[in-house]
This record gives structure tokens, C-alpha cells and sequence, in this order.
């Protein structure tokens, strides 16, 4: 992360991670206008891209939604995970578009 030093454990667990998956993980901050928002994990085909809030850049107080977000990761809960204070939610997303005409429960 560009002018900021990573806490220790969560620089190692991203080593870990990345050797383990074989994919680079990419920390992005973000701002949000949804005030619960903190932090989500989304898997690409090459990467895995952990957006968390940092509302006051300076402050490390993202390091507890690092962490978070890489347990999610490490227990590979869904494709894309969102956090939002005081709950979770957990996406999964499908690996292909469905086409028209040929969804699952048609039968024709």
C-alpha cells in the first residue's frame, strides 16, 4: 500500500495467500456514501481485489477490515464477500452468465 506500512501479520498472510491461490491479492481503499459499508473481497480471474473503507487516510484503523476480509478469504466463503457494520454478507457469484432461453429451470 503506496505511503503506508502494513501491519506485520497481515503482510505475511497476503504472502501466504497469494503462494497458496496462486492469484495476487490487490488492498484498495475506498470511500463509500453508504456510512455501513466496510470493507468487500471480490475473486477475479487473476487477482483478488480486498476494497476497504478508509474514510481518514493516515489512520490504521482498516487493519482490523484487512483482517477480516482475509479470513474470509483463508475460509474461502464466496466468490465476493461485502461487510457492512454490525452484519455480513456473504454473495456468491455464478461463474457464467446464464443465456437467455437457457436457464436451469426451463425444461423445454
Amino acid at each position: 500500500m503506496p505511503g503506508k506500512r502494513l501491519a506485520d501479520d497481515i503482510a505475511d498472510r497476503i504472502r501466504r495467500l497469494e503462494a497458496a491461490r496462486g492469484k495476487t491479492i490487490i488492498l484498495r481503499p475506498v470511500r463509500s456514501a453508504l456510512p455501513c459499508f466496510r470493507g468487500r473481497l471480490t475473486e477475479r480471474r487473476s487477482c483478488f481485489v480486498l476494497e476497504f473503507r478508509d474514510d481518514n487516510p493516515g489512520f490504521f484503523w482498516h487493519h482490523d477490515i484487512i483482517r477480516e476480509l482475509l479470513t474470509c478469504l483463508e475460509e474461502e466463503r464466496g466468490k465476493s464477500v461485502v461487510l457492512y457494520d454490525g452484519d455480513v454478507q456473504y454473495v456468491e457469484l455464478p461463474l457464467h452468465r446464464i443465456r437467455k432461453g437457457h436457464h436451469p429451470t426451463d425444461r423445454s
